[in-house]
């Protein structure tokens, strides 16, 4: 191909201001400018093989789909998967599609204005069983609430939350309240800005053993930012280990009703007060906590929690 192309070559004649310069060249194209003459060759004869140009034309046609793909991608965007357990919904434990959860109203805390509702609410179903319920490294409150955190019966319900362990472990929080209970073991170390413990002993308190967890189902939150958490029951429900751990709460109070567990432990890492000093009590253990075995180890100090 090489030698057919200078085959091709004749003299070039070159014109600059009536001075020739001459040299090989092929026929082929020619320019022309004011005292200048150039001829340059052209590749007669030479063409592309059939094979190469479909080869070249599938390199720029997938070339095109790429680029267009990101184009495309990099302006709309591409849908997110959802967030599980996500803030502003309600999750039905024991029924079907429950994992997928409902969005919930607006809230009315008596606010000039509502806002949406950033609440993790979590409803127990009658009957359920759970292996595990766990809320771990949670950050909780929201101007005007009055609760950050609450367990008990849903509007109308009955029944009780059997637990077998519930634990809660660095917890902070500007008050605490825990009635309509009984609990076999009660632990209490906590470090507070006033309390007071009325729990009522009673040796007929049973101890609650949930350690089968043959068609029982799990909850675990972890690293949520919430407005608060609330756990409602429709009827009776059972869990394995309820755990509270390092959930803090800036606003609001953590509301524990209607459970039944075989221990209950508040460990020396939670703090517990509002500021208003330690003749006020903001831990409150009610006359309606009934307990056969209590602990109080719990320290008075003047702290606040915001």
């Amino acid at each position: 191909m090489i030698k057919r192309i200078l085959g091709r070559f004749r003299n070039i004649k070159v014109v600059v201001r009536e001075r020739e310069f001459r040299m090989p060249t092929p026929p082929g194209v020619r320019f022309k400018s004011p005292g200048v003459k150039m001829k340059l060759p052209t590749l007669q004869g030479f063409r592309v093989p059939g094979s190469l140009a479909r080869v070249v034309l599938g390199v720029f046609v997938v070339s095109g789909l790429l680029m267009g793909g990101a184009m495309y991608f990099s302006i709309a965007g591409v849908t997110q998967a959802k967030e599980w357990p996500a803030a502003g919904a309600a999750y039905s434990l024991g029924t079907p599609g429950g994992e997928i959860g409902a969005d919930l109203p607006d809230e009315d805390i008596g606010m000039a204005t509502q806002r949406a509702s950033q609440t993790l609410q979590i409803n127990l179903a009658s009957g359920v069983r759970l292996s595990e319920l766990t809320l771990k490294d949670m950050d909780l409150g929201r101007s005007g609430l009055t609760t950050c955190l609450s367990i008990g019966r849903a509007t109308g319900a009955t029944g009780w939350l059997y637990v077998d362990e519930m634990l809660m472990t660095g917890v902070s929080t500007p008050a605490m309240d825990l009635a309509n209970a009984e609990i076999a073991t009660l632990t209490l170390a906590a470090v507070v800005d006033g309390r007071t413990n009325s729990a009522t002993l009673d040796s007929t308190i049973a101890e609650q053993i949930i350690v089968s967890t043959r068609g029982s189902g799990a909850f675990v939150s972890e690293g949520s930012v919430v407005d608060r958490v609330v756990i409602e029951m429709a009827a009776d429900a059972s869990i394995g280990i309820l755990t509270i751990q390092n959930v803090k709460c800036s606003v609001g109070n953590i509301d524990l009703d209607h459970i039944k567990a075989g221990s209950l432990t508040l460990d020396a890492t939670s703090r517990v007060g509002s500021g208003d000093g330690i003749d006020t009590a903001d831990l409150v253990i009610n006359s309606t906590v009934k307990t056969r075995v209590s602990t109080d180890s719990m320290v008075e100090t003047p702290i606040k929690v915001q």
